[in-house]
């Protein structure tokens, strides 16, 4: 009992952290171009995942071995990176957190195309009802100035979903450190592309807020991997949806939004769905266990 309230803890704590440097990373696209983020962000995470490489056992804990799956990893992260730190400049917080959540219900979709995944007609209704979701939130008729943003920030999760899939076939050859040290590159060697398309020289306070969102973001994933690690996945995993309340304080905290009543009807209906979708995922699991 004890080690499943101390995930639930950790994941508490890793999105109230991950959430936080959302907001940094939208602040800063007042100032910086996405691009620069994400290199300046990326490099800083490196600090973090020296010192986990450090002490899960050093360089032979890093070695890769799917190259070709540690690529469309990192093409996948480095896609769904530049449209987010695009989305996040025109969105309230609260609402690209929201949208984000869609993923599981994406990933629900690709299943049995990439994975080879039975979904039931229960999943299948589910996903219906949580694209409903989106849809209340992305609201198609309220203009293109609402409408290209919210797209964007659709588009992104999209390519979070291909991201789960490929960390599922590279969970099965490859270590997590190396995962990360390779995902961090590209997003980070992505980043250092677009210095030809202009950048502007941080000063000191946004090379602080550069140090600060990236270090930040590597210790908020340390806590998300400690999470499963302390705790079962059929316990812990629906308290990453508190991530909802934590953008919604710090996106009036920090940028005076307050989410709307569409964003609020939209997230429970995403949020309800990929709960239900976890809980017959987690049955099913469990169905499987007792057959074998």
């Amino acid at each position: 009992m004890a080690g499943q309230i101390k995930g639930i803890l950790c994941l508490m704590v890793a999105m109230a952290i991950l959430t936080f440097t959302d907001g940094l990373s939208k602040y800063l696209t007042g100032g910086y171009p996405p691009g620069e983020i994400m290199f300046f962000r990326a490099m800083f995470v490196f600090i973090p995942i020296i010192i986990m490489t450090w002490r899960n056992g050093g360089l032979a804990s890093i070695r890769v071995v799917n190259w070709r799956g540690q690529a469309a990893r990192g093409l996948c992260a480095l896609t769904t990176s530049f449209m987010f730190m695009v989305a996040v400049k025109h969105l309230p917080l609260a609402d690209i957190t929201a949208i984000v959540f869609s993923s599981p219900i994406i990933l629900t979709v690709l299943a049995p195309y990439f994975l080879a995944e039975r979904v039931g007609w229960r999943r299948w209704l589910a996903v219906i009802v949580g694209f409903g979701g989106i849809l209340v939130m992305v609201q198609p008729s309220g203009g293109n100035a609402v409408l290209w943003p919210s797209l964007l920030a659709v588009m992104a999760t999209i390519m979070v979903a291909f991201r789960d899939i490929a960390t599922r076939w590279l969970s099965k050859t490859d270590t997590t450190n190396s995962i990360m040290v390779c995902t961090t590159g590209c997003v980070m060697l992505g980043g250092l592309s677009t210095i030809v398309l202009g950048w502007r020289m941080p000063d000191a306070q946004g090379f602080a807020l550069f140090a600060l969102t990236g270090t930040l973001q590597g210790i908020g994933h340390y806590f998300l991997v400690s999470a499963f690690i302390y705790g079962k996945a059929v316990v812990v995993a629906p308290f990453r949806y508190f991530a909802m309340l934590w953008a919604s304080v710090y996106g009036y905290l920090m940028f005076g939004d307050i989410p709307g009543m569409t964003t609020i009807t939209g997230a429970f209906i995403v949020i309800a769905s990929g709960l239900f979708i976890f809980y017959r995922e987690t049955r099913r699991g469990a169905e499987i266990d007792r057959r074998y």
